[in-house]
């Protein structure tokens, strides 16, 4: 019942993306509504009216059950070097040769995207929807002014990119490193 987009869908982009414990808080409390919920990948859901002693117990559950998962599964990497950047995942920093450099939210996301996906090839309604999380309506602008603004941070020469590579006609790639 949220505008514009339904739960169901919001959670599907979640997954998409992310195993962040989710626990639906709904007035739908039919069965089929609980399985839908739940087939969609959600941790946990509860029907209004609710006791708060109850959410509080399930939000303690999921996140401990979450922490357990975290700790067996494969560790990923939280630092990045790519030529002379290093991007930390954690902290959301970036630096190059040792100097940090200051980005936006989103210029952080889209380098890392790109970093994190070498070779492979993101057209800008591709970059639009997996960082703004919403549908892309032909605003390209948007994507280049981010790049734009991003290769002024990151590159010794803007106009001859290292990290950010341009493919005229289909979208933007990382640079190639060994």
């Amino acid at each position: 019942m949220l505008p514009k987009i339904s739960g169901m869908d919001v959670l599907q982009q979640i997954r998409a993306q992310s195993m962040v414990p989710i626990i639906i808080m709904s007035a739908k409390d039919t069965d089929s509504d609980i399985t839908l919920g739940l087939g969609l990948g959600a941790d946990d859901y509860v029907t209004k009216p609710f006791s708060m002693v109850q959410v509080l117990a399930r939000i303690k559950a999921n996140l401990r059950r979450t922490g357990q998962y975290a700790a067996s599964s494969p560790a990923r990497p939280s630092l990045l070097t790519v030529g002379e950047l290093r991007m930390n995942l954690e902290d959301y920093t970036v630096s190059k040769l040792g100097k940090e450099i200051e980005l936006t939210a989103k210029e952080f996301e889209i380098l890392r995207l790109l970093l994190q996906n070498p070779r492979k090839v993101y057209t800008k309604e591709q970059i639009y929807s997996l960082i703004w999380n919403d549908a892309y309506l032909g605003d390209e602008n948007a994507v280049n002014v981010h790049i734009s603004r991003l290769r002024n941070k990151i590159e010794d020469i803007p106009r001859s990119p290292k990290y950010v590579i341009t493919l005229w006609g289909i979208g933007y790639k990382s640079g190639e490193f060994k």
